[in-house]
């Protein structure tokens, strides 16, 4: 988790994340410093969570390149979609994070998100991965057509 910071504030979250958290994006140091515990403890992969974690795309894309340089795989990144809101923009960050070694996003798209992300955001961030050949998986998309009506 780079940060506790998200546009949502689900309220089942276990840590309680939304935009009036407090804290920024995780320093250098500190990933630094996880990456080596994780190597340390023979932890070779990971996926990347949050708080929304696209919050801070530069940061985002520092934390996936030093755990790269630390031998760390980054299995996925979860995100809400909520920055789907222009295909260059997401054909850019799709490209950014390929050349950082991730192929795959978890895209929330469940009740709770809905409350406060629009559900054609994570829809559209699906359909550009899919258009891009950008590894992707829907959380929670049993709920989809609940959702939709």
């Amino acid at each position: 988790m780079p940060n506790y910071k998200c546009t949502a504030a689900c309220r089942h979250c276990l840590y309680a994340c939304s935009m009036s958290r407090t804290g920024g994006y995780m320093f250098l140091e500190n990933m630094e410093a996880l990456c080596a515990s994780l190597r340390e403890g023979g932890c070779n992969s990971v996926h990347i969570g949050g708080g929304e974690p696209f919050l801070d795309f530069e940061g985002l894309l520092t934390l996936v390149k030093t755990a790269r340089q630390h031998g760390i795989t980054v299995e996925y990144i979860e995100t809400n979609g909520y920055w789907a809101n222009s295909e260059g923009k997401v054909k850019a960050r799709l490209e950014a994070l390929a050349d950082a070694g991730v192929d795959t996003l978890c895209i929330s798209v469940d009740p709770f998100h809905a409350e406060y992300i629009p559900y054609g955001a994570p829809l559209r961030l699906a359909e550009w991965c899919r258009r891009y050949g950008f590894g992707h998986f829907l959380w929670q998309e049993r709920f989809l057509s609940m959702i939709k009506s």
